[in-house]
């Protein structure tokens, strides 16, 4: 069940003066220091919710005897909010006749007198914590039965995850309802259950005043090894600025500049953190302005003696062309921890290699993960090696790769370039690597691979080994190829002007983009035009001759022309066709076979998109231009 895990003892829970110490932090220089044990540690933690001197059951208010209601009793004590703990709470006994007469339904926290879910109306009171069926409970090890015919639910209730508003008052609720009846649920009007609660005694640390970080060590002492890191955040502001929806806020390092003291760059490392603080459908805050983060730093991310900065973009990524100035939208901003150097270069010596790449962030697509495409004019990849062993003879090289389907070397490599020896600083390296598009497949994917080049003796070829690689993936779908589709249409200078562009071209617009792309050869022009609607004097006039010397098109069967009407995707796969015969680049004899299904050609496709998905009327004998359509598939 949802925020309940099972507790292997009893437990008090832990108040703010009795918590075991934190790890070190750092805090903005403004910000007032606090000790290891809690940002406010401080200040003492102060009870919020006035306890009654004794439980209060609904069942004796709505007249049921002695012998048929329960009693709870909290015996943890009060629980810190701030610090969370273990909640345990045991029922009075419960006699066998008690339960052949009642089954116990529901046991959760519910908002002080509400109760558990919907009321005796059918009306929604409150979505319970740490709720769930006694049956379910049971399976999951929170309840255990005690000898006197007690029962005991034991759980544990996390930091921060009950608002820590300026009184919450919450009670400890079991539901029960007689064993004969069905199972009560919201939707009918009369309510069967009894409630049985007791108040929760509760209390909480007094919120920073200032963002906080709290971090599981002081310093990050290796840099050249992955860095396991739980990061808390405490007075973080940080919300949801987009539509309602379920966009995470970043957490982010920028490196800072030791002359200016400002972040520059891009950020160097990224990580994705949900917002806590929800209503029914989505989430737009931290709850109680605090998240807990657990995050890998990658080797060789962050280098020994540069200074960071840590930060939060709400809600979206930003757009690489919406800061003026790097963290400029940054919230929350605050120093990072120290990056210090191996105490000793066998730390070094004895770590694997690592190879990084960072995701490229095009305008149009955003990754977390490294990819290229054969669509993107440019691939442009910052790289990163750590950890290279130094080499007594030979050198390294970084190689770019295609792979198969299976991920299996093809022998294909896009991109080779050695990493001079001076490049190497204490087995780390960095390079930016481009790769135009044009030198990608369509298909598979790549790999980025950190080359050990030997040269051979004798004669004898080089020797390459591989020492580090990490999978790059392949983007490739209907989205980017239109998008090189329209560049690749305006670099020919096709359009009419710099801003045309249209996904519903006419006959003319077909028409004269063919004639440009074949160079816009010269034509004797007939002094009476052959369509009733096109004059000699029209602009496009030597275009549409043309096209028509060339069997592109003849026109309509009435003799026009009809240089706006909208083109079919049959009917452009016809004009295609057939300016590709006019080349000589195709058979002048047109497929009549079907062609054979296959999945899609865009990799990625699932086996249900199949090629031909949406051309089955085209396809279809007799339909208009069906011998086009197929060739236009096969």
């Amino acid at each position: 069940m949802l925020g309940l895990t099972p507790a292997l003892a009893v437990t008090p829970a832990v108040h703010a003066d009795a918590a075991q110490a934190k790890p070190a932090q750092v805090e903005p220089p403004q910000a007032d220091p606090a000790s290891a044990a809690s940002p406010a540690a401080s200040l003492q933690a102060t009870p919020v919710a006035a306890t009654p001197g004794a439980s209060d059951t609904d069942a004796v208010a709505a007249g049921v005897s002695d012998a048929d209601k329960i009693d709870l009793k909290v015996t943890t004590g009060t629980l810190n909010i701030s610090q969370g703990g273990t909640v345990s709470v045991t029922t009075s006994p419960l006699s066998p006749e008690f339960r052949k007469k009642y089954k116990l339904f529901q046991f959760g926290l519910v908002n002080r007198g509400t109760g558990y879910e919907w009321s005796r109306t059918g009306e929604a009171t409150q979505y319970p914590l740490h709720r769930g069926k006694v049956d379910h409970l049971r399976d999951d090890g929170i309840v255990r039965d005690n000898p006197d015919g007690s029962l005991t639910f034991t759980f544990e209730v996390k930091k921060q995850t009950i608002r820590a508003t300026p009184s919450p008052a919450l009670d400890v609720v079991l539901t029960y309802y007689p064993a004969g009846e069905r199972e009560p649920n919201a939707e009918e009007y009369e309510d069967l259950r009894l409630t049985a609660r007791t108040p929760l005694s509760l209390t909480q640390d007094p919120e920073p005043d200032r963002t906080t970080y709290v971090y599981s060590m002081p310093a990050i002492d290796n840099p050249w090894v992955d860095t396991q890191l739980t990061i808390e955040g405490y007075h973080i502001l940080s919300k949801q600025l987009v539509e309602p929806g379920s966009a995470p806020a970043y957490l982010m390092l920028y490196e800072v500049d030791p002359a200016t003291g400002k972040m520059v760059g891009k950020p160097v490392f990224t990580h994705a953190v949900r917002y806590t603080d929800c209503g029914e459908y989505y989430c737009w805050s931290f709850l109680n302005n605090y998240f807990s983060a657990d995050v890998t730093i990658p080797a060789g991310t962050l280098r020994p003696g540069k200074a960071y900065m840590i930060g939060v973009y709400s809600g979206l990524f930003p757009d690489p062309d919406e800061e003026k100035v790097p963290g400029s939208l940054l919230t929350d901003v605050a120093p990072f921890i120290p990056v210090r150097s191996p105490n000793s270069n066998a730390e070094v010596k004895d770590a694997a290699p690592v190879l990084r790449v960072e995701p490229q962030q095009m305008s149009q697509y955003r990754s977390d993960s490294p990819q290229v495409s054969p669509y993107w004019e440019k691939n442009t990849l910052q790289v990163r090696a750590v950890n290279l062993p130094k080499l007594a003879e030979g050198h390294y090289r970084f190689s770019l790769q295609a792979t198969d389907a299976s991920g299996n070397l093809t022998g294909q490599k896009a991109l080779k370039q050695d990493i001079a020896a001076d490049r190497i600083q204490s087995g780390y390296t960095e390079a930016t690597l481009t790769i135009p598009g044009e030198a990608l497949n369509y298909q598979g994917g790549y790999k980025l691979v950190v080359e050990k080049v030997l040269p051979g003796r004798g004669g004898a070829a080089d020797s390459v080994q591989q020492v580090v690689s990490t999978d790059l993936g392949l983007v490739v779908n209907a989205f980017e190829e239109r998008e090189a589709a329209k560049r690749w249409y305006k670099a020919q200078q096709l359009p009419k002007s710099e801003s045309y562009f249209s996904e519903n071209l006419t006959r003319r617009d077909l028409t004269v983009a063919l004639y440009r792309l074949a160079g816009s050869p010269k034509v004797e022009l007939p002094a009476t035009s052959p369509y009733s609607d096109v004059q000699p004097s029209d602009p496009d006039y030597a275009a549409i001759v043309w096209a028509r010397q060339q069997s592109i098109t003849s026109g309509w069967i009435d003799g026009s022309f009809h240089p706006d009407a909208q083109l079919s995707t049959r009917s452009i796969v016809a004009f295609l066709y057939r300016y590709q015969r006019s080349r000589g680049k195709v058979s002048p004899i047109l497929p009549a076979a079907a062609p054979q299904p296959r999945n899609g050609s865009l990799p990625g496709s699932k086996d249900s998109e199949l090629s031909t998905k949406y051309w089955a009327t085209d396809l279809s004998e007799g339909s208009a231009f069906w011998r086009e359509s197929r060739w236009a598939v096969q």
